[in-house]
C-alpha cells in the first residue's frame, strides 16, 4: 500500500493503479477516507461532539421559567449519580432548537410516565426517549466533572443557572456525542466518496484516447481511487493547520481535483498508437 501511495503522486503511477488487486485498492480507499475524515473528527473530539439531539442548545435558547426556581432542592448530580433525599417525580417542559417539545424528568426512585420526547434523570443513568416514547439510549453520570446542587442553582441568576445546567448535560453526553458524531461523519464521508468513485468511473468509460477506448469501468474505479491521494493530502493539511477560510471549501476542492487528476492520468498514462489512415 505504501508503494501505491507514493506512486499516486504521478500521472503514470495513478494510471498503473488499474493493475492493483481488488483487496489492495479497497484497503487503500479505506485509508484515504480515514485520512480525509481525520481533521474534522479531531475537531469533533476537541469540542466534545455535536449536540445531535439539540438538548442544551434548545434549553439555552428557550431559558424555561422553571429553571432554576422550580427544581427539587434536595437533588445533587455528580459523576457518581443523582443524590436525593425525598422520593419524587418532577416533570418540566422545554423545547429543542427546532421548537419541538422536550420533557425533562427527575425520577428519584419512583416510576414515571413517558408520552413524548423526554430526557429522564434516574438515580444511576440518564435516559433519552424519542417522540414516540421509545427509549433511544441510556448513559451514566461518569462524564460529569462538576457537582451540581439544585439548591445552589436557585441562588444564581437564571442565565447562570441555565449555563451550568446545560454544561452538565453536555458533559454527561460528551463521550456518546463524540462517538456518534465521529461514526456519523465518517460514514457520510465513505458514502459520498463511494458515490463519487462510481459516477466518475462510469462517465470515464466514454473517454477515448486517439479514438480508442483505453480503460474499463473496473480500471476507472482503481484510477479514480488513486487520484484521490493528492486531494486527500491537501484536505488533511488544510484541516490540521485549521485554515478556517479554506477549510469550508476542502470538500469542493477534493471533489473537483479528483476527476481532473484521474482524467489527466488516463491521457498521460495511456500509450496508444495512432490509427493508420494509409490506403484510405
Amino acid at each position: 500500500m505504501l508503494k501505491l501511495f507514493v506512486r499516486s503522486f504521478t500521472p503514470k503511477g495513478i494510471f498503473d493503479a488499474k493493475d492493483s488487486s481488488r483487496g489492495k485498492i479497497v484497503i487503500y480507499f479505506i485509508f484515504l477516507m480515514l485520512l480525509v475524515s481525520f481533521p474534522l473528527n479531531l475537531q469533533i473530539f476537541r469540542s466534545g461532539g455535536w449536540d445531535l439531539y439539540n438538548f442544551t442548545a434548545g434549553i439555552q435558547q428557550s431559558a424555561p421559567d422553571w429553571l432554576p426556581n422550580q427544581l427539587p432542592s434536595d437533588i445533587e448530580i455528580s459523576r457518581y449519580g443523582m443524590y436525593y433525599e425525598n422520593e419524587s417525580v418532577s416533570y418540566f417542559e422545554t423545547t429543542n432548537v427546532n421548537q419541538e417539545v422536550l420533557f425533562i424528568v427527575f425520577s428519584t426512585g419512583l416510576e414515571y410516565t413517558i408520552t413524548d420526547r423526554t430526557l429522564a434523570f434516574e438515580p444511576d443513568q440518564i435516559v433519552y426517549y424519542d417522540d414516540a416514547a421509545s427509549e433511544v439510549f441510556a448513559i451514566g453520570y461518569n462524564n460529569i466533572h462538576t457537582t451540581v446542587r439544585f439548591s445552589e442553582l436557585k441562588q444564581l441568576t437564571q442565565s447562570e443557572a441555565v449555563e451550568i445546567f446545560s454544561n452538565m448535560i453536555d458533559e454527561a453526553f460528551s463521550n456518546f456525542a463524540i462517538l456518534r458524531s465521529v461514526l456519523l461523519y465518517t460514514a457520510i464521508t465513505f458514502g459520498l466518496n463511494i458515490l463519487l468513485v462510481l459516477v466518475v468511473s462510469a462517465i470515464f468509460i466514454f473517454v477515448r484516447v486517439k479514438f480508442q477506448r483505453v480503460t474499463t469501468f473496473k480500471d476507472n474505479v482503481r484510477i479514480v481511487i488513486a487520484s484521490m491521494t493528492i486531494p486527500s493530502m491537501v484536505g488533511f493539511i488544510i484541516g490540521i493547520l485549521e485554515l478556517i477560510e479554506i477549510n469550508a471549501f476542502s470538500v469542493v476542492i477534493f471533489q473537483f481535483m479528483t476527476p481532473l487528476i484521474a482524467l489527466a492520468s488516463i491521457f498521460k498514462g495511456a500509450k496508444i498508437k495512432d490509427i493508420s489512415t494509409k490506403g484510405l
